[in-house]
């Protein structure tokens, strides 16, 4: 078609100087008649152009040619069309999306890349308290203003969900998660977590409350044991009050680990201070060097202590201190051989995000598979293993949660030689 309007193009050119060079040829000038012919196609040219102009520009019909105009003409028709059916298909289309959005309980609010709301649903108002016409185009952290969110906003890491009270409702909270898409814009959705929040609170306030109430009778059961043990008993009777000394030692464990996360998850803001690090780890490492597991009290662990005596650290002496004693022992009891004492290193090293404080093993390693699962409570990678050893299935939970404390989070490597568990206290918080 292209090919065709050139051809005819050409034609009607041709035949219109031809027949200029024939009539300037019969009265004597044939080259005035072949540029009177000239001025004639292009005089034909521009009035079909202006024609193709007026009906770009909807002032007028489409020009009726058969040559490059009326091809070009008919090409803008087509494409028109295909195009005006096409946004007729998305318009539907992105109808039916903001139809769902908009269903949705859940708040979708999207910004640029400067922090400037360019839309969000009704949700949304219900959730942070916005309003539909006076709210678009205002920056987010004008209208949420709650001191969490704006720290989170402006910290620019979105790997995990924020939650915070709702700032139009004291007793919503509410969680917001931003992920990035497009050019530089943000979309945040927001959800209501009061329900899972008291839920969570009743939780953890059940547990403290069970706990706490364990402790007493525990405490008056092992006291008659331990006076039972001092008693000439029969061997059976002696053997069946050992035991269960030995079972009510462990259930006491598990009730100060309990008590001691439920603390932890509940007291999120914490007051820290300042202290030294290398007398912490000497004191957790000359207490642990004497502590062998159970059953093998001879094979005492080999632990070594790398560690610059001049470092301080922002944040709770007593949470990091369980940190440590929490590695190491779980180090003494898992990261050896049979039959051989546990070879422990305890290093701190200074990196570029802060200070990284690891503790190695040279053990049997732990299995790929159960690597994501460790800090979960009472998770146990060998049930068999950790009935003879015992613990509660608490320790690495209670670290977890005493490193978020710290803004750090702990690292596991594991192979064949051995594991390394590890954690980076932030620059900020070292001096």
């Amino acid at each position: 078609m292209h090919q065709v309007a050139w051809q005819r193009e050409l034609f009607r050119i041709a035949v219109i100087l031809g027949a200029g060079l024939a009539a300037g040829t019969s009265f004597g000038f044939p080259l005035w008649g072949l540029l009177a012919g000239l001025v004639v196609s292009q005089v034909i040219m521009l009035r079909n152009l202006g024609a193709l102009y007026r009906w770009s520009h909807k002032a007028g019909p489409a020009p009726q040619d058969n040559g490059l105009v009326g091809y070009s003409a008919d090409t803008m028709f087509r494409r028109e069309r295909d195009l005006n059916r096409t946004v007729k298909i998305q318009r539907r289309q992105l109808k039916r999306i903001s139809q769902g959005i908009e269903s949705l309980q859940d708040g979708v609010l999207i910004i640029d890349g400067s922090g400037y709301i360019t839309t969000f649903n009704r949700a949304v108002c219900h959730l942070l308290g916005l309003r539909t016409e006076s709210d678009m185009g205002q920056h987010i952290t004008n209208l949420i203003r709650a001191p969490k969110f704006t720290k989170y906003f402006d910290k620019g890491d979105y790997s995990q969900p924020l939650e915070f009270d709702a700032p139009h409702k004291s007793n919503m909270v509410v969680q917001a998660q931003i992920t990035g898409f497009g050019l530089d814009q943000k979309v945040i959705i927001v959800r209501d977590v009061t329900e899972r929040q008291r839920v969570e609170t009743m939780r953890q306030n059940f547990i403290a409350d069970v706990s706490h109430e364990l402790r007493t009778p525990l405490t008056v059961i092992s006291g008659y044991l331990e006076m039972m043990q001092d008693l000439d008993l029969p061997s059976p009777v002696a053997r069946a009050v050992g035991q269960m000394h030995g079972q009510s030692g462990r259930m006491r464990s598990l009730v100060d680990d309990l008590l001691h996360l439920s603390k932890l998850e509940s007291d999120s803001e914490m007051n820290h201070q300042w202290f030294s690090l290398f007398p912490l780890c000497s004191a957790v490492v000359d207490q642990l060097r004497a502590y062998a597991p159970a059953g093998d009290e001879n094979l005492t662990a080999k632990i070594s202590l790398h560690c610059e005596r001049d470092i301080s650290l922002l944040g709770s002496e007593d949470e990091l201190n369980s940190v440590l004693t929490n590695l190491i022992t779980n180090a003494i009891k898992y990261g050896r051989k049979p039959d051989q004492p546990a070879i422990i290193d305890v290093r701190v090293v200074q990196v570029n995000n802060g200070l990284e404080i690891s503790v190695s093993d040279k053990g049997p390693g732990i299995p790929a598979q159960h690597l994501a699962n460790l800090t979960e409570r009472f998770y146990r990678v060998d049930d068999s293993r950790e009935s003879t050893l015992g613990g509660s299935g608490l320790g690495l939970s209670i670290v977890k949660f005493a490193l978020d404390h710290h803004g750090a989070e702990l690292r596991i490597q594991s192979s064949p030689l051995g594991s390394r568990f590890s954690f980076v206290i932030p620059s900020e918080r070292v001096q």
